[in-house]
C-alpha cells in the first residue's frame, strides 16, 4: 500500500514494503530530506492522533479595521468618503484573508500523527484525504501483525524453550496472538497445559503433560 501527501514545500511518501514501513520526505524539487525503512519488528503499537493548532485570530477583524483606519487617515479620507471601487477593494482583501484562514485550517493547522514504537509521522489532516490516512494506519497495523505472526509465532518443541516462551509473551503483549493462541502454542512447545497452578494439600503441583 502506498500513500503520498503533497504540501506547500514538501512531499511525504509512505509505503508498506515486504519487511517494513518505508518513509520518505522530499522537497517539491525532488531533493530528499528524510528517508528510512522501519522494520515491522519496531512498528507496534500503531497509534493515531489528530490535533489542531489553529492560531488565535479573534483580534484579526479589529486589527484589519484599525489598519484600514490608519490608511484612510494618512490619505485624508473618512469611511463615508470611500468610493464604490475602494469599498470593493477593501472587501476583496477581507475575503482573501478569510479564505486564507479557512484554507490554512484545512491544510496547515490540522495534523494527523501516525505513531509507532520508534517514530511519529505527522501529516496534514485534510478532509479529502482523511479516509486514506485512516485506511493506511489500519493497513499498517494489520500488515505488521500478519508479518510478526508469520515469522515469529511458529514454535519448535525440539529447540530451546525459554526464548520461544519469551517470544510468545512478546507477541501476546503486542496483540499479535490472542491469549488462547499463546496458551495453545505454549502447550505445544512445552507439552504441558498452561493454566492456573494446581494445588493439593497447600502445595503447588506441576501442570500435567499432554504428550
Amino acid at each position: 500500500m502506498f500513500l503520498e501527501q503533497r504540501q506547500l514545500t514538501r512531499v511525504t511518501q509512505l509505503a508498506l514494503r515486504p519487511h517494513g514501513l518505508y518513509v520518505c520526505e522530499r522537497t517539491r524539487q525532488g531533493k530528499k530530506i528524510l528517508e528510512f525503512e522501519m522494520p515491522y519488528e519496531e512498528v507496534l503499537p500503531v497509534r493515531v492522533e489528530r490535533t489542531t493548532s489553529t492560531p488565535q485570530l479573534k483580534l484579526a477583524p479589529l486589527a484589519f479595521f484599525w489598519l484600514a483606519s490608519l490608511v484612510l487617515q494618512q490619505a485624508g479620507k473618512r469611511i463615508t468618503d470611500l468610493t464604490t471601487t475602494e469599498w470593493a477593494v477593501a472587501f476583496g482583501i477581507l475575503a482573501v484573508l478569510v479564505a486564507g484562514y479557512f484554507y490554512g485550517q484545512n491544510n496547515w493547522w490540522r495534523h494527523f500523527t501516525l505513531g509507532t514504537a520508534r517514530a511519529n509521522i505527522t501529516l496534514a489532516d485534510r478532509s479529502r484525504q482523511r479516509q486514506d490516512l485512516d485506511r493506511f494506519a489500519d493497513a499498517l497495523d494489520k500488515r505488521t501483525k500478519a508479518y510478526l505472526k508469520e515469522h515469529y509465532a511458529a514454535v519448535n518443541p525440539l529447540g530451546i524453550i525459554e526464548p520461544q516462551l519469551q517470544r510468545l509473551h512478546w507477541l501476546q503483549h503486542l496483540n499479535v496472538v490472542s491469549e488462547a493462541e499463546a496458551r495453545a502454542l505454549a502447550t505445544r512447545l512445552t507439552g504441558q497445559i498452561s493454566n492456573v497452578p494446581l494445588k493439593s494439600m497447600g502445595q503447588n503441583l506441576e501442570a500435567p503433560y499432554v504428550n
